[in-house]
């Protein structure tokens, strides 16, 4: 049963409510007469509102509800405007992900587009009801540094030479992307993440989570041409993964695009999504997505096996979701390391896993990163000062931050 929305506007605040009924809208779970009903009765802070819609990621979709409305109070101009600006903006992406997935094709190099656009495509039927900021694409290990110096050929630049850091050998057990960057005029105009693992590197079910995705037998067309995709079940679980481990389920989109894809699964894609979920032992986070879809949405999504999450653990990740604003910026770097630790413990289903993950997470805090590389650049002989110079360097970027 979902939480009223009285109860979100209570228990946080009008312009968050406002943003939930205008989701619930979206999947028909309320309507817009309920939207201009709220509007009317309420002051909203639409600067607010603007600003939630942004962190959350969910401008199209709460922007076109408000639009439907017509609603006088509000900038109706500039939410066009911004409306106008995310669609232009997911073309060039669009188009850009074709022609580096092409670019990669002509050296016999297979890249799978996933998130981004082509999660829009796959499952909005468009490519304008979903923010996407960045190009992601799955690779093969072995042939990162050929698509590296294809995209250097195209103007694209690192974003962090991390293999000055960890050498091409660690690389690949160190981190799970590469990032790459175009720049134009000084502006970054396109970022491309090379995945040759999906998840994140605090958590250790990245590779065996990776080995579990198919492509689809038929290419599918994204603009103008057809591309190599994930299958549906096999979309559906990569950003499950993903989000769990590297964001766990902080902002609303990440629910959005889940409860947005689980309609078109079949009954024999449930089967394998099932098992594939209990190979990874992230029973507990899809059963947490499922209370989150379930309770802000109201959109049901099927049951797998059911685990116990308490009602504690429920409660902490609807306050992390319904107000970033009073723990996001309050909290230190190791603070947030600590709280996102905590937070994925319980995503996890065995102990043995999580223990590994608290170990991860230390050894985290001691090892260097490409930002204390960057920060100062020793030979790998001089790494042990990193000790010293990381609890600098990131006091110094929490100082810079205030």
């Amino acid at each position: 049963m979902m939480i009223s929305i009285e109860e979100i506007k209570s228990e946080y605040d009008i312009e968050m409510a406002l943003i939930i009924l205008c989701i619930r809208c979206h999947f028909k779970t309320s309507n817009v007469n309920e939207i201009r009903q709220y509007i009317q009765s309420n002051p909203i802070d639409w600067a607010k509102f603007s600003s939630y819609s942004v962190y959350h990621k969910v401008q199209p979709i709460v922007y076109q509800t408000i639009l439907i409305c017509a609603e006088k109070s509000a900038d109706l101009d500039l939410i066009k405007n911004k409306l106008q600006q995310n669609t232009l903006r997911n073309w060039q992406l669009a188009q850009e992900t074709e022609r580096v997935v092409q670019l990669f094709q002509k050296a016999n190099i297979e890249a799978i587009p996933y998130k981004g656009t082509a999660y829009s495509q796959q499952f909005y039927g468009n490519l304008v009801s979903r923010v996407t900021s960045d190009i992601d694409l799955l690779i093969d290990w072995e042939n990162l540094r050929p698509c590296i110096d294809l995209l250097k050929n195209e103007g694209y630049i690192p974003e962090n030479e991390m293999e000055l850091l960890y050498g091409w050998d660690k690389l690949k057990k160190e981190e799970n992307e590469y990032n790459m960057d175009l720049y134009q005029n000084g502006q970054r105009r396109f970022h491309v993440e090379l995945h040759w693992s999906i998840g994140n590197t605090e958590i250790d079910y990245s590779d065996q989570a990776t080995r579990l995705l198919s492509s689809q037998a038929e290419k599918q067309s994204l603009i103008r041409d057809k591309l190599v995709s994930l299958t549906d079940e096999s979309h559906f679980l990569a950003v499950l993964f993903h989000h769990a481990g590297k964001d766990v389920f902080s902002f609303l989109r990440n629910l959005i695009d889940l409860a947005q894809a689980a309609p078109k699964l079949k009954e024999n894609q449930w089967a394998k999504i099932q098992t594939d979920i209990e190979k990874v032992g992230l029973l507990h986070a899809y059963e947490m997505a499922s209370y989150l879809i379930e309770q802000i949405i109201g959109v049901q999504i099927p049951k797998l096996t059911k685990v116990n999450n308490s009602t504690k653990t429920y409660t902490s990740f609807l306050q992390t979701l319904l107000s970033p604003d009073k723990w996001q910026n309050k909290m230190s770097q190791i603070g947030r390391i600590y709280h996102f630790m905590k937070m994925r413990i319980l995503l996890l289903d065995t102990k043995s896993r999580s223990l590994n993950l608290v170990f991860r997470h230390v050894n985290m805090l001691i090892k260097p990163s490409i930002k204390d590389y960057l920060f100062l650049p020793l030979t790998k002989r001089f790494h042990f000062i990193y000790l010293v110079i990381k609890p600098v360097r990131m006091i110094k970027e929490t100082l810079s931050n205030d």
